[in-house]
């Protein structure tokens, strides 16, 4: 049986120390609920763990030895969590208001047709940031072999992202075969093809540092994970037709962008801007070409046979 709290507010956390303390407090702050917070750290090399042990008690914290990856560490903290709604939040996340959890929790609760929600999302200047997706990516190339789904939107971004528990046990929770990139998308996938809608709520803010965690990470890499996760989805949830005229367009385009950055190397030399594109690209080609590929293996996880301990998680 649950306890009596309603929202159980999931971080992972991985080298985080710096952003951390706005988002948990920012969490803490919220009215209107009963709120836990669970955090599961994927292994910090900056002693995020035992910071969070020592300023935040009163927070369910897991210690991982190794870093799992999001999608798994979002599984482990799921299947201990009490709350009736499953909140998910990335640690540099935070909510300027204290009842944006409440509306979130408020909207899930009062339409059955929706699966998920998340809030409107913002850099901390006040601009806006991209919070949701109306298609997936380089869906043009399935013509429609994914079906009629639910509602208008196809995918929230999973830094903040809040769903029912029954809802996260129907779908399995996230497939751990994402360790970082496309597994927001991939999950609110499962969710529509349940026939549940996804929503974005316009009236609730939530400030958004994003790539925290690939701070330095050279650009070849940052996107080579990104173009990881991507193609885990092609090959997931796409026909081999479609993955093909997928890896042949982006070939195509890449191999043209890198031709014209070629010519304008002597120009702009070795700038921040030129090796981004660069690497982007680079990546790009790479992937299309299917080089370092990691195959689905379908670890969609079984509620009810759970064991924190056999993926090395220790509870604090």
């Amino acid at each position: 049986m649950r306890e009596s709290i309603e929202v159980s507010a999931i971080v992972v956390t991985y080298n985080s120390r710096p952003v951390l303390d706005g988002c948990l407090r920012s969490l803490q702050a919220q009215e209107g609920g009963r709120l836990e917070i669970l955090v599961v750290d994927n292994a910090s090399g900056d002693g995020t763990a035992d910071w969070i042990a020592g300023k935040f008690p009163e927070i369910r914290l897991w210690r991982n030895p190794e870093n799992v990856g999001f999608a798994r560490a979002c599984n482990q903290g799921m299947l201990e969590a009490r709350g009736e709604i499953l909140l998910f939040v990335n640690p540099d996340l935070r909510f300027p208001d204290p009842d944006a959890v409440a509306q979130l929790v408020s909207t899930l609760r009062s339409d059955s047709s929706l699966g998920a929600v998340g809030p409107s999302l913002y850099e901390v200047d006040g601009s806006r940031q991209p919070s949701m997706a109306c298609a997936y990516p380089n869906e043009r190339w399935t013509r429609g072999e994914l079906g009629t789904l639910p509602g208008e939107l196809a995918a929230l971004l999973g830094a903040c992202l809040a769903l029912r528990a029954e809802t996260a046990a129907a779908v399995g929770g996230f497939d751990e075969d994402f360790f970082l990139y496309g597994e927001d998308q991939d999950l609110c996938l499962r969710v529509r093809r349940l026939g549940l809608r996804l929503a974005c709520l316009t009236e609730v803010r939530a400030f958004h540092i994003g790539r925290h965690s690939e701070q330095g990470t050279d650009p070849r890499a940052y996107w080579q994970k990104k173009l990881e996760g991507e193609y885990l989805f092609y090959r997931k949830h796409y026909s081999a037709r479609a993955l093909r005229w997928i890896r042949i367009s982006q070939w195509v385009k890449s191999s043209w962008e890198l031709f014209l950055l070629g010519l304008a190397w002597p120009i702009a030399g070795c700038s921040g801007s030129w090796k981004e594109r660069w690497g982007k690209y680079g990546a790009i080609r790479a992937a299309a070409a299917g080089r370092g590929e990691v195959r689905p293996k379908k670890r969609i996880l079984s509620f009810g046979h759970w064991q924190p301990a056999a993926l090395g998680g220790a509870r604090e």
